[in-house]
């Protein structure tokens, strides 16, 4: 049999390179356009940021979390390369990137990425009435923009729907994360797809945007800004020659304390805490005890 090459990894595994871009942040008028693309797929997938908004997120916080979701339905990861717009629009979303851990740099943008944007922009504007034929020619977007803008003043009902809020805008980002425990029920992290079990620590978003609500889980590790609040009561005890974390919840549903096998009552403070797969729950003063008698189990 004649000997065979040995497959490199970078042969199996194929990694993609991601642009990502964004147009109509110099218009006056209609949110701004976000765009992610692999130039070597032809993918490209794209979000439009509102006018307003009124879920008290600020604008760079909104844009990271639309650019989270793009990248969810791409399927785009960790190991893959992303190559970013420099714009302010996206410095809550560098940061996320780089605590992440992700490979990215920013870029100047040219190319499938800068057409993109551009084109969904013009698309957005054309759907909303504005005359198809005027078009962003040679990248003169003053004037361009100057004619979006005489059409939308030219309609008071055009105003009122088109005029970007700049207060809003303006208000930094504000964090609407809360660490707290996902209690009885497992969750699915937001950002890497991946379960949350039961009694576990978990970072949650919730906001309001064109009248509906949203509500978001992640791991703490996964979660895209470090959250301000807290809701979580933890507790650490030694624990088979290591240490044991865990939280601090009313009772839920029918508990035997691990430790000293009596029952707990419904509402009454109990710790659960994982020892690798297993779910431990008990009195907090039986598990606190293991402080002073070298650890249990």
């Amino acid at each position: 049999m004649a000997n065979r090459r040995p497959v490199l990894l970078d042969e199996v595994i194929c990694l993609k390179t991601w642009y990502v871009e964004d147009a109509g942040g110099g218009c006056r008028a209609f949110g701004e356009v976000l765009v992610l693309v692999c130039e070597e797929t032809n993918e490209v997938y794209a979000a439009r940021v509102p006018v307003t908004w009124s879920n008290k997120m600020g604008w760079e916080e909104l844009v990271c979390q639309l650019m989270i979701d793009l990248m969810a339905a791409a399927g785009a990861g960790p190991a893959d390369r992303y190559l970013v717009c420099s714009g302010n629009i996206f410095h809550t979303y560098h940061k996320w990137l780089t605590e992440h851990g992700y490979n990215w740099a920013t870029h100047k943008m040219d190319g499938l990425a800068h057409e993109a944007a551009e084109n969904e922009f013009h698309r957005m504007v054309v759907e909303a009435g504005f005359p198809a034929h005027i078009k962003l020619v040679d990248r003169d977007y003053r004037s361009y923009y100057n004619e979006i803008e005489k059409w939308v003043a030219s309609d008071p009902a055009r105003q009122q729907l088109y005029w970007k809020d700049r207060e809003v805008r303006k208000k930094p980002a504000q964090a609407r994360y809360v660490l707290k425990s996902t209690l009885g029920r497992a969750r699915t992290c937001r950002h890497c797809r991946q379960p949350i079990p039961p009694f576990s620590p978990a970072v949650e978003l919730k906001y309001r945007q064109n009248g509906r609500k949203f509500r978001y889980f992640f791991h703490p590790a996964c979660s895209p800004v470090q959250p301000l609040q807290s809701r979580l009561e933890q507790l650490t005890v030694p624990w088979q020659g290591g240490q044991l974390t865990g939280i601090l919840i009313p009772c839920q549903d029918q508990v035997t304390c691990a430790l000293c096998g009596l029952p707990l009552a419904s509402g009454e403070p109990t710790f659960y805490a994982y020892a690798g797969s297993q779910l431990l729950a008990g009195h907090p003063a039986c598990f606190a005890a293991t402080r002073t008698s070298g650890g249990l189990g």
